[in-house]
């Protein structure tokens, strides 16, 4: 018999029984789905995360927690911890195992878009020594220091609504608070760093500090001089001499009572380490849902094939060979957890895709991952498996076809 008349046969039997057959590629599509968007989610979040830390190599800001430090200077989330002097920074900057030094200012925003208060030299950050600069101007121009003047990360360009030349007051707080009377004014639209500060706009650092300090000479009117705040920067991004020059810096910062050095990529491996007990959870759930699936597979098959004793009974008597009927019966199995596993496959791409597009929005990251072969390690699990089981349950059914029914 030719392959293309077996084809047909399972094919036509599969379509006899389309309840069955539906079911059993339901079940595949689902699990693999499962498997294939969270081995996606987990991959592209963790490359995103790496790819958003590599141009910050080390970070000094006020003593807490270096996951809220990381969080607030890298991604742009939650809330500063404090801010440290002006002093600090400019020790840093004189420090001899400083190659160079950013300092940067939080705490205000617009419409939800963060506000940095930094220098011109940010634009002096590059990821490798080789690499262009990590920020660069597409439109307009870099601020000038000591103006009202903004530029926008992209992402920022793209969605809030402001364009080159368009003035603007930003608000206190990460979240709308009270605004401020001063107008900023958009002159330059920064490159895509496809990272969370695509989500920043940009603006003199001590233009920041003035609208601030203004602030407190209000609050504290009966205060002297000398007791009044003086400037201050939430972190400093620091590039050590060389990398013996950054473990000396970080040693002199462990009993520092008031400030605190990390390194951002050992800190998000450890929060890297923090996901991953969920991650592993979820993972257990993942592969529970596999096994029911290719349970609930063997027993679809199992029941469909039972239910066609009478025509297998029927082939063989007009001749068909035995090791040709456990052939189709295997080939209609495989046909539908190939199936299932193929549409779980662009299911799991497609919502994995769209959980990237949603953390983009929130955040600026985004994550991609091309096609690996552990990715595709669930669906060739559930096809091997499941297709040695596909064939014993053929097996049985062939050989109960050649006992008369009772």
């Amino acid at each position: 018999m030719k392959s293309s008349t077996k084809l047909f046969i399972a094919s036509r039997h599969l379509r006899s029984r389309a309840f069955q057959t539906f079911s059993v590629v339901a079940v595949v599509a689902f699990s693999v789905g499962l498997a294939v968007a969270l081995f996606l989610v987990s991959q592209g979040l963790q490359l995103g995360l790496v790819h958003a830390v590599e141009p910050f190599e080390l970070i000094v800001g006020a003593k807490g927690s270096p996951y809220q430090l990381l969080l607030n200077t890298v991604f742009l989330q939650d809330a500063p911890i404090g801010n440290i002097g002006w002093e600090d920074y400019a020790e840093l900057s004189d420090d001899v195992r400083v190659g160079s030094a950013v300092p940067l200012g939080f705490g205000d925003s617009y419409r939800g878009y963060p506000i940095i208060g930094t220098v011109s030299s940010l634009l002096d950050v590059r990821v490798r020594p080789s690499d262009p600069p990590w920020l660069r101007i597409t439109q307009g121009r870099w601020f000038e220091e000591g103006r009202f003047e903004a530029v926008l990360g992209a992402q920022a360009a793209a969605r809030s609504g402001l364009r080159l030349g368009d003035g603007f007051r930003t608000s206190h707080g990460i979240v709308a608070g009270d605004e401020h009377s001063e107008e900023y004014r958009v002159v330059g639209i920064a490159e895509t760093v496809q990272g969370p500060w695509d989500r920043a706009i940009f603006v003199p650092l001590e233009i920041l500090q003035s609208v601030h300090e203004h602030e407190h000479e209000g609050e504290h009117e009966s205060e002297s001089e000398s007791e009044g705040e003086g400037k201050e920067v939430t972190t400093v991004l620091v590039h050590p001499a060389s990398y013996a020059d950054a473990y000396r810096l970080a040693v002199s910062y462990q009993n520092d009572s008031g400030k605190q050095l990390i390194f951002p990529a050992q800190t998000a491996i450890r929060l890297f380490a923090l996901i991953g007990r969920g991650e592993a959870f979820l993972s257990i759930v993942v592969y529970a849902v596999e096994a029911c699936a290719l349970l609930t597979t063997l027993l679809v098959l199992y029941w469909s094939g039972a239910a066609r004793s009478r025509e297998r009974m029927l082939l063989r008597v007009l001749g068909l060979p035995f090791k040709t009927l456990v052939f189709i019966s295997w080939l209609e199995g495989t046909i539908a957890l190939s199936t299932g596993a193929f549409l779980g496959e662009l299911l799991g791409r497609a919502g994995a895709h769209a959980a990237f597009s949603l953390l983009g929005e929130a955040t600026a990251i985004q994550p991609t991952v091309p096609l690996t072969l552990q990715e595709c390690l669930a669906p060739l699990v559930l096809l091997s498996v499941g297709s040695l089981s596909t064939l014993a349950v053929a097996w049985r059914d062939a050989r109960n076809s050649e006992e008369p029914p009772r």
